[in-house]
């Protein structure tokens, strides 16, 4: 165990000397570099404000820094090394708990397509889908985190990136596939029909969310009865269905606020009739009124 760790320890000192050499300087705003297609770096060197978004299914490894993240009622922690992976979209809010000019965070996050993944099944993997949550957080792989190092290699040597490049993610979903949050992944590529119709629900939730929409009439939309399709989202996203309604609104209008739209108006836009009701939802969910925000200000136009 004592080896394995130092050989993990080992692979993240080396993946965050390369970052430096290929990325001297890290913005102090959360940025991202994309290394090939699908593939980016993400970097800030100041612990962040609370973030909101609606994270498509995707694969995070973190090489330095730390973040905490909300989904639910769960509370994740990244810490170097961990790999988080979201298999449908999910809305999450996040904050950078650990950067530094020093010691930047640092992340790569690997888009999972369905069919990348469904064919790297069928060549590849000699087991039966694993049955798992659509989200999973644990450590990454050696082998993971060689792959993430040859990846960062390619920006010193721009002319492998169109050969090399497909290859070395094609490894790192395989990688993916053999660790710790295949039971994730998997979700992306089953056919199991009622995650698709969870999926379905979730596409429907988002494009009706002015709508104060029952809990009768998303369960119709996923052709469930109400208990099923409860049971099923729940599993699948670790919230209810009013609970994730309730997420996306909250990160909706918190864009538009920030964007400059009165506080009044983007509670409103998302379905909210009462301002105390949304204020209140708002703070519990941010932290902070809607008025006081970092970046809202009362004399930015409304759009």
């Amino acid at each position: 165990m004592l080896k394995l760790q130092n050989s993990m320890n080992g692979l993240l000192d080396d993946l965050r000397m390369l970052v430096d050499d290929i990325q001297s300087t890290a913005p102090a705003t959360l940025a991202s570099r994309q290394i090939i297609n699908g593939v980016e770096l993400i970097t800030t060197s100041t612990p962040q404000t609370t973030l909101s978004d609606v994270y498509a299914p995707m694969a995070s490894i973190v090489l330095q820094g730390s973040m905490e993240v909300s989904i639910g009622q769960a509370l994740l922690h990244y810490d170097p090394g961990t790999c988080f992976v979201g298999s449908i979209d999910l809305p999450i809010t996040s904050r950078i708990t650990t950067a530094s000019a020093e010691r930047p965070y640092r992340a790569i996050h690997v888009q999972l397509e369905r069919d990348s993944l469904a064919d790297l099944i069928a060549e590849a993997l000699d087991h039966a889908p694993e049955q798992g949550k659509c989200y999973a957080l644990g450590p990454a792989s050696p082998e993971l985190l060689e792959a993430c190092y040859r990846l960062l290699q390619l920006p010193l040597r721009p002319e492998d990136v169109p050969v090399i490049g497909p290859m070395i993610r094609k490894e790192m979903l395989y990688r993916l596939l053999r660790g710790p949050q295949a039971g994730a992944i998997h979700q992306i590529v089953l056919s199991d029909p009622k995650i698709q119709q969870v999926r379905r629900a979730l596409i429907w939730i988002r494009e009706n969310l002015e709508k104060s929409v029952p809990i009768a009439d998303m369960a119709t939309c996923a052709g469930m009865s109400q208990s099923s399709f409860r049971r099923h989202f729940r599993v699948a996203t670790g919230m209810s269905p009013l609970q994730y309604q309730k997420t996306l609104r909250l990160q909706a209008a918190r864009r538009a606020i920030l964007a400059g739209t009165d506080v009044s108006r983007a509670a409103f836009d998302v379905g909210y009739e009462s301002p105390s009701q949304f204020s209140r939802e708002y703070s519990r969910t941010f932290g902070v009124a809607p008025s006081r925000d970092p970046g809202f200000s009362k004399d930015a136009p409304c759009r």
